[in-house]
């Protein structure tokens, strides 16, 4: 608290960082994990994640992008997939401070502006505190028009003790299934067609998903595709889906757990977000041995069960270019 005062002060004359290049990116990482000891806080697990197959050399492939605010020891992080545009908020350890939020929101969307007028659009993932100052930004002019707002999701992740034992179980596919690979290029357009949230990204971001990051399939014996898990750019498990022929047969929970497995077993972090309306699989995540659920810092402290928690969204915005 005592270094608040100088902390704002700061953000008046702050500027953006840019963290994308690999030894910046290491300086990130240390700084905001304190030298790893933090790696456990679901904050970072984005970080984490991106930051691995970053350094790795795979994916992003050059698209993604990573911004801090301010520049010397940032307090909020943005993560920019550019091709689309994509940008997720990393909610900071200590809570939020709605000044330096609204200086730094403010600074990613004027420097994104180029690629805003050349796509038209802004996809936001965050927790719902930034997508409320992203309202506020809005109500006082920012040229966004809201498309999809859609909250609330729950976010999950296996801890340390989880990871452990999913890395140490074994799974194998129900009879009449095997577990497979995908033919992307056959694969990549059924994937996206049945996506519950296919508006807010076109079928060249999964295909690029597919290709980058890892995912498992499960066919049934003659071939078909019937059930899936994949990663996102932004380093969950996500897209978890089943067709509906094939449902009601256990497939969808063994992708899920093999997925969950080869992250745990790489050294990434294993998490995902369910959305509210999703009651049954809420419900089931909660109450599942090998998953927990992400409680905020509050105070300092991990809020408990009795109190609101943050929550995560996916919102999509159309933005309006200069002439319009």
């Amino acid at each position: 608290v005592s270094g608040l005062p100088l902390l704002l002060d700061r953000s008046l004359m702050a500027t953006l960082g840019d963290f994308t290049s690999p030894d910046r990116l290491r300086e990130l990482v240390d700084y905001l994990t304190e030298g790893g000891r933090q790696n456990h806080r679901f904050e970072n697990f984005a970080l984490h994640n991106i930051s691995t197959w970053i350094l790795a050399g795979g994916f992003p492939k050059g698209d993604m992008r990573i911004f801090g605010y301010p520049s010397d020891n940032p307090y909020y992080v943005f993560f920019i997939e550019e091709c689309d545009p994509h940008l997720q908020v990393r909610t900071p350890s200590a809570g939020h401070n709605r000044v330096i939020l609204k200086k730094s929101l403010s600074a990613v969307l004027k420097m994104l502006t180029p690629e805003l007028e050349k796509h038209g659009k802004l996809l936001l993932e965050t927790d719902t505190t930034v997508r409320a100052m992203f309202f506020e930004l809005q109500r006082e002019g920012a040229p966004f028009e809201t498309v999809y707002a859609n909250g609330y999701f729950y976010p999950f992740f296996m801890d340390e003790e989880q990871k452990e034992k999913i890395k140490q179980m074994e799974f194998e596919a129900p009879e009449g299934f095997r577990i497979d690979g995908f033919d992307i290029a056959k694969d990549y357009k059924t994937v996206h067609e049945v996506w519950p949230f296919r508006a807010l990204s076109p079928p060249e971001i999964v295909r690029c998903r597919l290709e980058h990051l890892p995912s498992v399939c499960i066919r049934a014996d003659e071939g078909c595709l019937a059930s899936w898990d994949m990663s996102h750019s932004f380093g969950q498990v996500s897209h978890l889906f089943t067709l509906e022929p094939y449902r009601g047969k256990g497939i969808g929970l063994c992708a899920s757990n093999l997925l969950a497995q080869h992250f745990a077993r790489t050294g990434l972090q294993v998490y995902k977000y369910v959305v509210d309306t999703n009651v049954a699989v809420v419900k089931g995540t909660m109450k599942h041995p090998l998953w927990s659920t992400w409680k905020s810092l509050k105070n300092g402290k991990e809020s408990d069960d009795n109190q609101e928690d943050i929550m995560w969204s996916f919102n999509l915005f159309n933005y309006r270019r200069k002439e319009e």
